[in-house]
């Protein structure tokens, strides 16, 4: 007789599961483990901030969760469910329904995902017609409203322009207007501010939040600040040489961590105050 174990039954609101995911790289040595055995869950509506040193593992993570891992790099355990779907092996015709139109992502880098040649209001309308199922005057008009709902002044100006023309920060912008074109249920930023100025990555952030609360967006946020992520995000998860040694409800992980690392971050940061330092074994 079959097998009729029902599936593990998902936490009420998840959107995103990520279960015992393991990664692993090439080297001159052989196979090396880089992610071992990470878990954790992002709710619909929710922030969830995955922060960590550089090498850490939660770019890798943020990537798998993508189905856009590196050259060389692959899942060796674990799962990854968006949905109630299983992600984890899909192929390019598997994931066509799902990234760019249910999942949107933006990068460090706005500049290197953006065409070089073309108008951001050409590439805004060819998503929009291709992905989103516009009509060639609907997306020209819907490009021009994303523009103006990222905060770009003038977006009619700005659609002309070919992106080197753009600040980094108007790039970015113009990413976001992308990664929420067809309306996503879940946005995975990556380290969306850290190549910006102050003031600029604050106006991003400000946006991200400003989008999440007006389109009802998951949110995974990858960021090696923490005091960026502690600001943004409802819960944070702390990466330290591929594992997670801490998770918690922001609010939780930055006045009472548990974890050695988490203080040391937070105490970088300057949110952690002196007396709490030394009252801590």
């Amino acid at each position: 007789m079959a097998d009729r174990t029902p599936a593990p039954t998902a936490p009420a609101g998840a959107l995103l599961e990520v279960s015992g995911l393991r990664l692993t790289v090439p080297g001159a040595g052989g196979v090396t483990e880089v992610v071992h055995g990470v878990d954790f869950t992002l709710r619909r509506g929710r922030t969830l901030g995955l922060v960590g040193e550089s090498g850490s593992g939660k770019t890798l993570t943020c990537r798998a969760v993508l189905g856009v891992l590196p050259d060389g790099c692959r899942v060796s355990a674990g799962s990854i469910r968006f949905d109630g779907q299983e992600v984890t092996g899909l192929d390019h015709a598997g994931w066509l329904p799902l990234r760019a139109v249910r999942i949107g992502a933006v990068f460090q880098d706005p500049g290197s995902f953006l065409t070089p040649s073309r108008t951001v209001g050409t590439q805004l309308a060819e998503v929009l017609r291709v992905r989103g199922g516009h009509s060639r005057r609907a997306a020209r008009t819907r490009a021009l409203e994303l523009l103006s709902e990222v905060g770009l002044r003038e977006p009619a100006r700005v659609a002309r322009q070919i992106p080197g023309r753009l600040s980094g920060g108007m790039q970015q912008r113009v990413m976001l207007a992308l990664a929420v074109s067809c309306g996503p249920d879940l946005l995975v930023a990556d380290e969306p501010t850290t190549a910006l100025d102050v003031r600029t990555q604050r106006d991003v952030l400000g946006l991200l939040g400003e989008l999440r609360e007006r389109l009802g967006l998951a949110l995974l946020f990858v960021s090696h600040d923490l005091e960026v992520v502690a600001e943004l995000c409802d819960d944070i998860a702390v990466f330290r040489h591929g594992e997670i040694v801490e998770a918690a409800p922001a609010a939780e992980l930055v006045t009472r961590p548990t974890h050695p690392y988490s203080r040391t971050l937070l105490t970088a940061a300057g949110l952690l105050e002196e007396e709490e330092r030394y009252a801590r074994p």
